[in-house]
């Protein structure tokens, strides 16, 4: 979540435009820059510091590295009404997840329900970006992708499995939208290079070092260390899952053959996505189903609270209303993530005083 010691501030527009001409002096085509960078300014407006900006270095240093493809041909390998296998030519991963979702709707617009698996990917930001991305048609939307291995199976003690994300997305009328994300570990990638960055410490009871002992130590985690799974065999269970209807379905790599994209900046990242729509007026009336999906907000939310509680919320509550924070007050960041953007800016050739301007709000 956001930082809450960053004091330097920035819109939401102006840190979108900064990063597509950072993401396009690498020769990143502009509508595929501005998917990039609206993916990762997301992250930040609704409060996933972990997924946002900070990501940014790394996709520059991999463009830079050959390790992304700018240009990618994204395609589609073979489909059906409903399906569609598509290859993301090492693109940047938001953009191919992006095409992904967008075929799946439009499956799901002729014919009901459509699933889409890509191969040859990279990382792709948060999950949630994509699922969301049926709220606007008044479908479901699901996205998972698998990431490098990172998490022993129960009982193991060296990687096997990623702590593969996925996330699902439903409409409301009234209330606002249900959106579940999250990853199938105790913690996340994005919050130890976070940590490492700030030169802070991570949770307690949510990794270990490369020799299977806890540690808090961002550094451990990072020379060879675990993260753990959620609630133990069965958050185990839960991202061998996501790994096979990702890069088993996708007929790509299992998680274990997913390189470290911060270690191997020049080696493809070869991340798979799988996406769904469902079109909900194929099975109910739209409006019936959001006014169900209301009733069943208002329901969890009335729920008595336990003594050490002030509030119920629904799943993609607080980045909903870290959003509408954000928008109004500008994105808060922390001067460690300003300076690799003031440093990527300069690079990039934008203007000393428009950097200066847009990246110099306390």
């Amino acid at each position: 979540m956001s930082n809450p010691k960053a004091n330097i501030y920035i819109s939401a527009d102006e840190l979108r435009s900064i990063a597509m001409e950072i993401l396009k002096k690498e020769g990143v085509p502009e509508g595929d820059a501005f998917i990039t960078a609206d993916c990762l300014v997301k992250a930040n407006l609704r409060g996933i510091d972990t997924h946002g900006v900070i990501r940014l270095k790394v996709y520059v240093d991999r463009l830079r590295a050959g390790g992304n493809n700018p240009t990618p041909h994204i395609h589609v390998i073979h489909e059906s009404a409903t399906t569609a296998v598509m290859d993301g030519d090492n693109g940047l991963g938001p953009t191919g997840g992006v095409r992904a979702m967008e075929k799946a709707i439009q499956k799901a617009q002729n014919c009901g329900v459509g699933i889409v698996t890509m191969r040859h990917s990279n990382h792709y930001g948060t999950a949630a970006f994509y699922a969301m991305m049926a709220l606007e048609h008044n479908m479901i939307g699901v996205s998972m992708t698998n990431v490098l291995a990172g998490m022993p199976p129960t009982g193991g003690r060296q990687a096997r499995i990623g702590n593969n994300p996925f996330a699902v997305a439903f409409p409301a009328g009234e209330e606002l939208p249900i959106v579940f994300d999250a990853a199938t570990s105790l913690s996340s990638w994005g919050k130890v290079f976070l940590a490492a960055q700030t030169g802070t410490l991570l949770e307690e009871d949510c990794f270990l070092d490369k020799d299977g002992n806890p540690t808090v130590k961002p550094e451990d985690v990072i020379s060879g260390g675990l993260l753990l799974p959620i609630a133990g065999y069965k958050g185990y269970g839960m991202a061998l899952c996501i790994g096979i209807l990702t890069g088993l379905l996708a007929d790509s790599s299992f998680d274990i053959d997913v390189p470290h994209p911060y270690k191997y900046l020049d080696v493809p990242g070869d991340n798979s996505f799988f996406m769904a729509a469902i079109q909900i007026n194929q099975f109910v009336p739209i409006e019936q189903f959001k006014k169900r999906i209301d009733e069943t907000i208002r329901l969890i939310k009335n729920t008595p609270l336990a003594s050490n509680s002030e509030r119920i919320y629904l799943p993609g509550e607080k980045e909903y209303i870290a959003e509408r924070e954000h928008r109004a007050k500008g994105i808060p960041l922390n001067r460690e993530t300003v300076e690799e953007l003031r440093t990527l800016a300069q690079e990039a050739g934008v203007s000393y005083a428009r950097r200066e301007a847009m990246l110099c709000r306390n």
